[in-house]
Protein backbone atom coordinates (compact mmCIF):
# COMPACT_ATOMS: atom_id res chain seq x y z
CA UNK A 1 0.00 0.00 0.00
CA UNK A 2 2.93 2.56 0.71
CA UNK A 3 4.14 1.91 -2.69
CA UNK A 4 0.66 2.51 -4.60
CA UNK A 5 0.28 5.80 -2.27
CA UNK A 6 3.81 6.53 -3.22
CA UNK A 7 3.10 6.23 -6.80
CA UNK A 8 -0.48 8.26 -6.59
CA UNK A 9 1.36 11.08 -5.11
CA UNK A 10 4.21 11.53 -7.37
CA UNK A 11 1.83 11.22 -10.34
CA UNK A 12 -0.43 13.65 -9.50
CA UNK A 13 2.06 15.98 -8.24
CA UNK A 14 1.51 15.40 -4.11
CA UNK A 15 -2.25 15.39 -4.67
CA UNK A 16 -4.62 12.56 -3.34
CA UNK A 17 -8.05 12.25 -3.86
CA UNK A 18 -11.60 10.57 -2.01
CA UNK A 19 -14.49 8.65 -2.51
CA UNK A 20 -17.49 10.73 -0.55
CA UNK A 21 -17.91 9.19 2.81
CA UNK A 22 -21.80 9.84 3.52
CA UNK A 23 -22.57 9.84 6.87
CA UNK A 24 -26.28 8.46 8.26
CA UNK A 25 -28.30 10.21 10.95
CA UNK A 26 -31.68 9.39 12.68
CA UNK A 27 -32.10 13.02 13.83
CA UNK A 28 -32.69 15.14 10.79
CA UNK A 29 -33.34 15.17 7.48
CA UNK A 30 -31.60 17.11 4.37
CA UNK A 31 -32.34 19.58 1.00
CA UNK A 32 -31.25 16.62 -1.23
CA UNK A 33 -28.08 18.70 -1.79
CA UNK A 34 -25.46 16.05 -0.62
CA UNK A 35 -27.79 12.48 -0.93
CA UNK A 36 -31.58 12.24 -1.41
CA UNK A 37 -31.87 12.94 1.91
CA UNK A 38 -35.37 15.23 2.72
CA UNK A 39 -37.59 12.60 4.19
CA UNK A 40 -37.68 9.30 6.70
CA UNK A 41 -39.58 7.27 4.33
CA UNK A 42 -38.66 4.65 1.69
CA UNK A 43 -36.41 5.35 -1.08
CA UNK A 44 -34.18 7.69 1.41
CA UNK A 45 -33.21 5.84 4.37
CA UNK A 46 -30.68 3.55 4.75
CA UNK A 47 -31.35 0.11 6.58
CA UNK A 48 -31.15 1.55 10.01
CA UNK A 49 -33.81 4.57 9.39
CA UNK A 50 -31.33 6.61 8.45
CA UNK A 51 -30.89 9.48 6.08
CA UNK A 52 -27.50 10.76 4.44
CA UNK A 53 -27.13 14.12 5.38
CA UNK A 54 -23.16 14.66 6.23
CA UNK A 55 -20.15 13.99 3.90
CA UNK A 56 -17.30 13.23 5.78
CA UNK A 57 -14.37 14.80 4.26
CA UNK A 58 -10.79 13.29 4.55
CA UNK A 59 -11.87 11.32 7.97
CA UNK A 60 -9.90 9.30 9.61
CA UNK A 61 -12.61 9.61 12.54
CA UNK A 62 -15.39 6.84 12.59
CA UNK A 63 -19.66 7.88 13.18
CA UNK A 64 -20.80 7.37 16.21
CA UNK A 65 -23.79 6.59 15.62
CA UNK A 66 -26.54 4.47 18.38
CA UNK A 67 -26.64 1.91 15.52
CA UNK A 68 -23.02 1.31 14.02
CA UNK A 69 -22.39 0.80 10.48
CA UNK A 70 -18.42 -0.77 10.09
CA UNK A 71 -16.40 1.84 8.71
CA UNK A 72 -18.98 4.61 8.44
CA UNK A 73 -17.40 8.26 8.35
CA UNK A 74 -13.70 6.78 7.40
CA UNK A 75 -12.76 8.00 3.63
CA UNK A 76 -11.44 5.81 1.36
CA UNK A 77 -8.44 7.18 -0.83
CA UNK A 78 -8.54 6.70 -4.45
CA UNK A 79 -4.73 5.02 -6.02
CA UNK A 80 -3.66 4.61 -8.90
CA UNK A 81 -3.56 0.96 -9.32
CA UNK A 82 -7.37 1.47 -8.86
CA UNK A 83 -8.32 0.45 -5.08
CA UNK A 84 -10.06 2.85 -2.75
CA UNK A 85 -8.34 2.00 0.74
CA UNK A 86 -9.43 3.24 4.07
CA UNK A 87 -7.85 6.75 4.96
CA UNK A 88 -6.60 5.15 8.34
CA UNK A 89 -5.15 2.21 6.75
CA UNK A 90 -3.45 4.44 4.45
CA UNK A 91 -2.44 6.37 7.66
CA UNK A 92 -1.01 3.49 9.08
CA UNK A 93 0.79 2.56 6.24
CA UNK A 94 2.48 5.77 5.00
CA UNK A 95 1.50 8.79 7.69
CA UNK A 96 5.15 10.57 6.83
CA UNK A 97 4.00 10.48 3.53
CA UNK A 98 0.47 11.81 4.03
CA UNK A 99 -0.12 13.75 7.13
CA UNK A 100 3.99 14.19 8.87
CA UNK A 101 3.30 14.64 12.50
CA UNK A 102 0.30 16.38 11.96
CA UNK A 103 -2.36 13.42 12.00
CA UNK A 104 -2.64 14.21 15.63
CA UNK A 105 -3.74 17.78 14.67
CA UNK A 106 -5.88 16.47 11.92
CA UNK A 107 -9.53 17.70 12.24
CA UNK A 108 -12.71 15.96 11.43
CA UNK A 109 -14.43 18.36 8.60
CA UNK A 110 -17.91 17.84 7.36
CA UNK A 111 -20.20 18.84 4.98
CA UNK A 112 -23.95 19.01 6.64
CA UNK A 113 -27.15 18.93 4.27
CA UNK A 114 -29.69 20.27 7.07
CA UNK A 115 -33.49 20.52 5.61
CA UNK A 116 -36.69 18.99 5.51
CA UNK A 117 -40.38 19.88 4.64
CA UNK A 118 -41.47 22.87 6.88
CA UNK A 119 -43.65 22.11 10.41
CA UNK A 120 -45.69 24.49 12.40
CA UNK A 121 -43.58 24.17 15.93
CA UNK A 122 -45.96 23.78 18.69
CA UNK A 123 -45.63 27.41 20.35
CA UNK A 124 -47.17 28.39 16.80
CA UNK A 125 -45.64 31.02 14.19
CA UNK A 126 -45.17 30.60 10.74
CA UNK A 127 -44.06 26.83 9.15
CA UNK A 128 -40.21 26.18 9.62
CA UNK A 129 -37.96 24.38 7.80
CA UNK A 130 -36.49 22.10 10.97
CA UNK A 131 -32.84 22.68 12.22
CA UNK A 132 -30.96 19.90 13.59
CA UNK A 133 -31.79 19.21 17.44
CA UNK A 134 -30.85 20.72 19.88
CA UNK A 135 -27.71 19.08 21.45
CA UNK A 136 -24.96 20.08 23.15
CA UNK A 137 -21.02 18.73 22.57
CA UNK A 138 -19.20 17.51 26.19
CA UNK A 139 -17.92 14.34 25.55
CA UNK A 140 -19.00 10.99 25.06
CA UNK A 141 -20.63 9.68 28.51
CA UNK A 142 -18.92 6.96 30.06
CA UNK A 143 -19.76 5.62 33.43
CA UNK A 144 -22.01 8.40 33.79
CA UNK A 145 -19.63 11.15 33.04
CA UNK A 146 -18.84 13.01 29.28
CA UNK A 147 -15.47 12.61 28.93
CA UNK A 148 -14.17 16.24 28.79
CA UNK A 149 -12.98 18.43 27.26
CA UNK A 150 -15.67 17.85 24.87
CA UNK A 151 -16.03 18.37 21.09
CA UNK A 152 -15.28 21.88 19.87
CA UNK A 153 -16.33 22.82 16.47
CA UNK A 154 -17.00 25.42 13.74
CA UNK A 155 -19.25 26.83 11.42
CA UNK A 156 -19.56 28.45 7.75
CA UNK A 157 -22.30 29.31 5.45
CA UNK A 158 -21.81 29.19 1.94
CA UNK A 159 -23.46 30.46 -0.57
CA UNK A 160 -26.30 28.17 -2.16
CA UNK A 161 -27.43 30.35 -5.07
CA UNK A 162 -24.15 29.43 -7.25
CA UNK A 163 -24.09 25.82 -9.57
CA UNK A 164 -24.92 22.88 -9.17
CA UNK A 165 -27.65 24.35 -6.14
CA UNK A 166 -29.02 27.47 -7.53
CA UNK A 167 -31.15 27.73 -4.53
CA UNK A 168 -32.84 31.16 -3.21
CA UNK A 169 -33.30 30.05 0.55
CA UNK A 170 -35.83 31.37 2.27
CA UNK A 171 -34.97 33.39 5.63
CA UNK A 172 -32.79 31.02 7.88
CA UNK A 173 -32.24 30.87 11.57
CA UNK A 174 -29.94 28.89 13.85
CA UNK A 175 -30.88 29.24 17.25
CA UNK A 176 -27.17 28.93 19.47
CA UNK A 177 -27.15 29.06 22.75
CA UNK A 178 -30.45 30.07 24.75
CA UNK A 179 -32.25 33.32 25.52
CA UNK A 180 -30.14 35.05 27.95
CA UNK A 181 -32.11 35.41 31.41
CA UNK A 182 -33.81 31.81 30.52
CA UNK A 183 -33.84 30.19 34.09
CA UNK A 184 -32.58 26.74 34.41
CA UNK A 185 -35.74 25.50 35.54
CA UNK A 186 -37.40 26.64 32.29
CA UNK A 187 -34.59 24.19 30.50
CA UNK A 188 -35.19 21.39 32.86
CA UNK A 189 -39.03 22.08 31.94
CA UNK A 190 -38.69 21.98 28.17
CA UNK A 191 -35.94 19.44 28.87
CA UNK A 192 -38.83 17.17 30.45
CA UNK A 193 -40.83 17.93 27.08
CA UNK A 194 -38.70 15.84 24.64
CA UNK A 195 -40.43 14.44 22.16
CA UNK A 196 -43.51 15.92 23.42
CA UNK A 197 -43.44 19.15 22.21
CA UNK A 198 -41.11 21.70 20.73
CA UNK A 199 -40.42 24.08 24.04
CA UNK A 200 -37.04 23.73 23.65
CA UNK A 201 -36.15 25.40 20.80
CA UNK A 202 -38.42 28.50 22.19
CA UNK A 203 -35.82 29.46 24.71
CA UNK A 204 -32.67 29.00 21.76
CA UNK A 205 -31.57 32.43 20.80
CA UNK A 206 -32.04 33.39 17.22
CA UNK A 207 -29.82 34.29 14.54
CA UNK A 208 -30.44 34.43 10.76
CA UNK A 209 -28.21 32.49 8.53
CA UNK A 210 -26.34 34.55 6.07
CA UNK A 211 -23.42 33.37 3.67
CA UNK A 212 -20.04 33.33 4.53
CA UNK A 213 -20.80 33.89 8.11
CA UNK A 214 -19.94 31.64 10.77
CA UNK A 215 -19.67 30.51 14.00
CA UNK A 216 -17.09 29.22 16.66
CA UNK A 217 -19.39 26.35 19.25
CA UNK A 218 -17.44 25.90 22.41
CA UNK A 219 -18.08 22.42 24.11
CA UNK A 220 -21.26 22.70 26.46
CA UNK A 221 -23.12 25.11 24.49
CA UNK A 222 -26.86 24.05 23.99
CA UNK A 223 -27.04 24.81 19.96
CA UNK A 224 -29.48 23.56 17.01
CA UNK A 225 -28.07 24.42 13.52
CA UNK A 226 -30.06 25.86 11.11
CA UNK A 227 -31.35 24.50 7.70
CA UNK A 228 -28.11 26.04 5.39
CA UNK A 229 -26.03 23.45 4.19
CA UNK A 230 -23.11 23.94 5.96
CA UNK A 231 -19.08 23.71 6.40
CA UNK A 232 -18.19 22.44 9.76
CA UNK A 233 -14.71 22.08 11.58
CA UNK A 234 -14.16 20.46 15.03
CA UNK A 235 -11.79 18.19 16.73
CA UNK A 236 -12.13 14.61 15.70
CA UNK A 237 -14.36 12.69 17.66
CA UNK A 238 -18.47 12.21 16.90
CA UNK A 239 -20.36 12.18 20.26
CA UNK A 240 -23.52 14.43 21.63
CA UNK A 241 -26.48 14.89 23.74
CA UNK A 242 -29.37 16.17 22.59
CA UNK A 243 -32.10 18.22 24.55
CA UNK A 244 -34.45 18.63 22.34
CA UNK A 245 -36.31 15.93 19.34
CA UNK A 246 -36.91 17.02 15.85
CA UNK A 247 -39.04 19.70 15.40
CA UNK A 248 -42.53 19.12 14.94
CA UNK A 249 -42.19 15.29 15.55
CA UNK A 250 -43.76 13.29 18.15
CA UNK A 251 -42.83 10.26 20.27
CA UNK A 252 -45.53 8.29 22.35
CA UNK A 253 -44.83 5.88 25.10
CA UNK A 254 -41.86 3.25 24.61
CA UNK A 255 -40.30 5.27 21.61
CA UNK A 256 -40.13 8.24 23.36
CA UNK A 257 -38.58 6.06 26.26
CA UNK A 258 -36.30 4.63 24.26
CA UNK A 259 -34.90 8.10 22.30
CA UNK A 260 -34.41 9.47 25.67
CA UNK A 261 -31.98 7.10 26.38
CA UNK A 262 -30.59 6.76 23.48
CA UNK A 263 -30.40 10.50 22.44
CA UNK A 264 -30.55 12.57 25.28
CA UNK A 265 -29.44 10.56 28.96
CA UNK A 266 -26.98 8.37 27.14
CA UNK A 267 -25.65 7.00 31.18
CA UNK A 268 -26.77 10.14 32.49
CA UNK A 269 -29.21 9.38 35.86
CA UNK A 270 -31.49 12.02 34.78
CA UNK A 271 -32.59 15.22 33.43
CA UNK A 272 -31.25 17.19 36.14
CA UNK A 273 -28.03 15.17 35.56
CA UNK A 274 -28.17 16.49 32.21
CA UNK A 275 -27.95 19.83 33.18
CA UNK A 276 -24.91 19.41 35.61
CA UNK A 277 -23.04 16.99 33.63
CA UNK A 278 -22.89 18.42 30.16
CA UNK A 279 -24.44 21.75 29.81
CA UNK A 280 -22.01 24.68 30.24
CA UNK A 281 -24.73 27.16 31.67
CA UNK A 282 -23.17 30.82 31.73
CA UNK A 283 -21.84 29.84 27.97
CA UNK A 284 -25.34 29.10 26.82
CA UNK A 285 -26.88 32.04 28.23
CA UNK A 286 -24.27 34.45 28.04
CA UNK A 287 -25.62 37.78 26.86
CA UNK A 288 -22.74 38.51 24.41
CA UNK A 289 -22.91 35.36 22.45
CA UNK A 290 -22.93 37.09 19.55
CA UNK A 291 -20.13 39.26 19.60
CA UNK A 292 -17.70 36.59 21.23
CA UNK A 293 -18.73 34.06 18.78
CA UNK A 294 -19.97 35.14 15.58
CA UNK A 295 -16.97 35.16 13.06
CA UNK A 296 -17.33 36.27 8.60
CA UNK A 297 -14.57 35.63 6.35
CA UNK A 298 -12.28 37.57 6.00
CA UNK A 299 -10.42 38.58 2.65
CA UNK A 300 -6.84 37.45 2.47
CA UNK A 301 -6.04 38.32 -0.98
CA UNK A 302 -8.27 39.63 -4.38
CA UNK A 303 -7.16 40.60 -7.85
CA UNK A 304 -9.15 40.07 -11.55
CA UNK A 305 -8.66 36.46 -10.67
CA UNK A 306 -10.84 35.94 -8.05
CA UNK A 307 -10.68 35.69 -4.43
CA UNK A 308 -8.80 33.96 -0.84
CA UNK A 309 -10.82 34.26 2.17
CA UNK A 310 -10.28 32.43 5.73
CA UNK A 311 -13.55 31.41 6.63
CA UNK A 312 -12.36 29.23 9.93
CA UNK A 313 -10.86 30.88 13.46
CA UNK A 314 -9.97 30.61 16.63
CA UNK A 315 -8.44 26.96 16.98
CA UNK A 316 -8.99 26.08 13.32
CA UNK A 317 -8.23 27.12 10.19
CA UNK A 318 -9.53 27.03 6.56
CA UNK A 319 -9.75 28.69 3.19
CA UNK A 320 -12.23 29.17 0.72
CA UNK A 321 -10.63 29.92 -3.37
CA UNK A 322 -12.91 31.41 -5.71
CA UNK A 323 -11.33 30.93 -9.02
CA UNK A 324 -13.16 33.41 -12.07
CA UNK A 325 -13.20 31.29 -15.37
CA UNK A 326 -10.37 31.11 -17.40
CA UNK A 327 -7.88 31.78 -14.49
CA UNK A 328 -5.65 29.73 -12.67
CA UNK A 329 -4.37 30.39 -8.74
CA UNK A 330 -1.23 28.18 -7.30
CA UNK A 331 -1.37 27.74 -3.32
CA UNK A 332 2.63 27.50 -2.02
CA UNK A 333 3.70 24.76 -0.49
CA UNK A 334 2.86 24.09 3.06
CA UNK A 335 4.99 22.24 5.35
CA UNK A 336 1.26 20.61 7.17
CA UNK A 337 -1.19 18.59 4.78
CA UNK A 338 -4.41 19.81 4.22
CA UNK A 339 -7.46 19.36 2.72
CA UNK A 340 -10.40 20.47 0.24
CA UNK A 341 -13.70 20.00 -1.34
CA UNK A 342 -15.04 21.35 -4.61
CA UNK A 343 -18.38 23.65 -3.66
CA UNK A 344 -18.93 24.98 -7.13
CA UNK A 345 -17.99 24.89 -10.70
CA UNK A 346 -15.39 22.93 -12.38
CA UNK A 347 -11.24 22.93 -13.38
CA UNK A 348 -8.33 21.05 -12.90
CA UNK A 349 -6.38 20.85 -9.94
CA UNK A 350 -2.20 19.60 -10.65
CA UNK A 351 -3.64 18.86 -14.30
CA UNK A 352 -6.67 16.67 -13.02
CA UNK A 353 -10.34 17.30 -13.64
CA UNK A 354 -12.19 18.83 -10.65
CA UNK A 355 -15.71 18.91 -10.38
CA UNK A 356 -18.53 18.87 -7.51
CA UNK A 357 -20.08 15.92 -5.75
CA UNK A 358 -23.55 16.67 -7.74
CA UNK A 359 -21.81 15.94 -11.03
CA UNK A 360 -20.48 12.97 -10.01
CA UNK A 361 -16.97 14.30 -10.07
CA UNK A 362 -13.32 14.08 -8.16
CA UNK A 363 -14.92 16.68 -5.49
CA UNK A 364 -12.17 16.12 -2.20
CA UNK A 365 -8.88 15.97 -1.96
CA UNK A 366 -5.69 15.58 0.08
CA UNK A 367 -2.41 18.00 -0.59
CA UNK A 368 0.27 16.19 0.74
CA UNK A 369 2.70 18.01 2.63
CA UNK A 370 5.28 20.16 0.81
CA UNK A 371 3.31 20.00 -2.41
CA UNK A 372 2.10 22.82 -4.15
CA UNK A 373 -1.44 22.84 -5.90
CA UNK A 374 -2.33 24.54 -9.18
CA UNK A 375 -6.09 25.49 -9.52
CA UNK A 376 -7.41 26.05 -13.19
CA UNK A 377 -10.87 27.07 -13.60
CA UNK A 378 -12.23 25.42 -17.07
CA UNK A 379 -15.98 26.18 -16.61
CA UNK A 380 -18.07 29.37 -17.07
CA UNK A 381 -18.85 29.76 -13.87
CA UNK A 382 -16.81 30.56 -10.79
CA UNK A 383 -15.04 27.64 -9.40
CA UNK A 384 -15.26 27.36 -5.70
CA UNK A 385 -13.18 25.44 -3.25
CA UNK A 386 -12.90 25.23 0.76
CA UNK A 387 -10.07 24.02 2.44
CA UNK A 388 -9.37 23.39 5.82
CA UNK A 389 -5.99 22.88 7.52
CA UNK A 390 -4.52 20.81 11.28
CA UNK A 391 -5.68 22.15 14.20
CA UNK A 392 -3.80 25.08 15.61
CA UNK A 393 -4.36 24.46 19.75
Amino acid sequence: MRRAIEDTLRDQNGVIFAQPALVGRGTYTGRDIIARNSKFEPGYQDERGYVLVEWWIMSITPAGNPERKENEGISRLLLKDGRAVLLTEAASAAEDLLFKEYRVKWPLVKVLDIGGEPVVPSFGGPPEVPSIPFHVHSGEIRNGRPCRPGKLEAYLFPPVDVPPYRRQMERVISRLGLKPGTQKDEFLAALREFGVSDAMYQLGAVYEVRPYEGWTIRPGCLHAPGPWPTIEIQLPQDDANFASWRLGVRLLGSEREKSWQEWVLQGLKDEEEFLQQVVNWDLSVDPEFEQKFKRKAREIESGGWGRRLQIFFDEFYGEALELESGCCYTRRAEETPWAGVVWSGQGKLNGITIRTLNEGGLAEFLVAPGHEAEFGNEGETRLIVYSAFPIRA
